[in-house]
């Protein structure tokens, strides 16, 4: 899926773009048809609208990151040293044959990463 993002992110994109279009025009219908406004004026208060809800849900969107910011920021070191225990404990009970084979395997695979770029 990380190397496919070459193909995933247009589409994601598009259906943004479709979705913020659909909403507009949806809008658009609501404020004339329904509340019987002009055509400019309902294009003005649709777009006023969108971009409403868009500083809304960018407000929302930086509380919620800044709470989950807040929680890892709490929980991070403790779950640090317990990998860090868990690793090198692992790392102490592989025999020096298995340890020689697991650093061979990391470079080579640093080496063909390398080769991509």
């Amino acid at each position: 899926m990380i190397l496919s993002g070459e193909m995933w992110l247009p589409l994601v994109e598009e259906l943004g773009i479709l979705a913020l279009e659909w909403a507009h025009k949806t809008l658009d219908f609501l404020y004339e048809d329904v509340l019987g406004l002009e055509d400019d004026a309902s294009k003005k208060a649709s777009a006023w609208t969108g971009f409403l809800l868009i500083i809304i849900l960018i407000v929302w969107g930086g509380r919620k990151l800044h709470q989950l910011y807040q929680h890892m920021k709490a929980t991070f070191p403790q779950w640090w040293l317990e990998k860090k225990a868990g690793m090198s404990n692992w790392w102490a009970s592989l025999p020096w044959l298995l340890k020689l084979a697991y650093i061979a395997g990391s470079l080579g695979l640093i080496g063909i990463l390398a080769m991509f770029i």
